[in-house]
């Protein structure tokens, strides 16, 4: 057992280094890529909006502000019985007279296809722009992100571009720990597996296509009934020979999470997904890094604790500190550097505690029942991707 121990942690700790250096190396290259912009390019920013969230209307008015050179439009998709909705989005396009938003109210989609994905798609279909920008509507778009991904999307091949998502919300405990949950793991997990395969899911909180190559896919015809549009979009590109390429923009999300039911129901949907989607349908090449690069030492502290509670020992002990302390130190190298400071300096302990409760949440959504509440919508997720629908959301209409 000792011995397995110390090959498992020799691993970890040589498999953490590469992936600090390729966080580097990538954003270092990204510095040197060419970024020259064709500012005739027009493009239309698609988000699907849906109440309750109250910092929801800053990251709308976010977005609206971000400085771009390209002609943009924004299509913001509501439900028809989302009032809230109605009456934010009516106030903040009052308010930016000079950005064009075209706003789309919408039935309920049907019972079989991802509200998602529906409200993606009409958007879609009403948008004129030559790229189409897919972005949720709690993530904020830095100044000129743009200028770093549309390039990108001319270069041979290539299908989708996408982002790096950090949290923002510190506003109580429970969104701090989804914060940290994120900010803790976002790049080691999107970044380093690129340097061994081809991306093969995007971020769909962000990410853009040109028209031309997403009509030519046939867009989600086909594909509107899986849960996870940003892989079932993803997977279709590939299937077309297209190839997916990860940005260096690192954009804010900001979700507030209430109450431990929502922290738990929200980290149960993101482990949940990639079960429903890339275990289902990567190839072995590609599940293997997933499995080395990500799931396993993801696990490492789970496993660093456990050997330390029944085979105490100091030196393992004395491992267990540096290996949280080398962590800890990357993560606030990481914190100042490429995520913009995102999370405050007295949340840093919290970092760590994150990398501890981690493995239990992803423990926990293995033995689960596949069923997610996803803002407001409660679904039973099948084996294949796609899902049932066990209840709508309730109206948004004020009482």
């Amino acid at each position: 057992m000792e011995t397995l121990f110390w090959i498992f942690a020799l691993f970890v700790a040589l498999e953490q280094s590469w992936k600090y250096w390729a966080i580097d190396d990538f954003f270092r290259r990204a510095d040197q890529e060419n970024r020259a912009t064709d500012p005739a390019v027009s493009i239309s920013i698609v988000q699907p909006i849906l109440s309750g969230d109250p910092t929801l209307w800053d990251c709308l008015s976010a977005n609206l502000m971000m400085k771009t050179t390209y002609q943009i439009e924004f299509i913001w998709c509501i439900d028809d019985e989302d009032e809230q909705a109605l009456i934010g989005c009516q106030a903040l396009i009052a308010k930016h007279p000079e950005v064009s938003v075209r706003l789309l109210s919408l039935p309920p989609s049907p019972a079989e296809i991802s509200p998602k994905t529906f409200k993606l798609m009409a958007g879609i279909e009403m948008a004129k722009g030559e790229v189409i920008v897919c972005l949720d509507d709690d993530t904020m778009l830095p100044d000129e992100s743009l200028e770093t991904s549309i390039p990108q999307l001319y270069q041979q091949n290539v299908g989708a571009v996408f982002g790096l998502p950090y949290y923002v919300n510190f506003s109580n405990i429970w969104s701090a720990l989804v914060s940290c949950v994120v900010n803790g793991n976002s790049l080691l997990t999107y970044i380093p597996y690129t340097y061994v395969v081809e991306p093969f899911t995007i971020n769909g909180m962000f990410f853009t296509i040109r028209r031309d190559i997403f009509e030519n896919v046939n867009g989600f015809r086909g594909i509107e009934a899986e849960i996870c549009d940003d892989y079932a979009i993803a997977r279709r590109l590939r299937s077309y020979g297209y190839k997916l390429v990860q940005t260096s923009v690192c954009h804010g999300i900001s979700t507030q999470v209430q109450d431990g039911n929502q922290y738990i129901n929200l980290l149960n949907r993101w482990f949940i997904f990639p079960q429903a989607s890339i275990l289902q349908a990567a190839s072995l090449k590609e599940l293997v890094s997933f499995y080395v690069l990500a799931f396993l030492p993801t696990l490492f502290p789970l496993f660093l604790l456990s050997y330390l509670i029944f085979n105490p020992s100091s030196l393992v002990a004395l491992y267990g500190v540096g290996y949280l302390c080398l962590n800890a130190l990357m993560l606030f190298r990481f914190n100042t550097v490429y995520l913009k400071s995102a999370t405050p300096t007295s949340y840093y302990p919290l970092l760590a505690v994150m990398q501890v409760l981690l493995p239990f949440h992803i423990l926990l959504s293995l033995v689960m029942p596949r069923k997610i509440n996803w803002r407001g919508h409660v679904m039973e997720i099948r084996d294949d991707g796609t899902f049932d629908l066990i209840q709508r959301r309730a109206s948004g209409k004020e009482p």
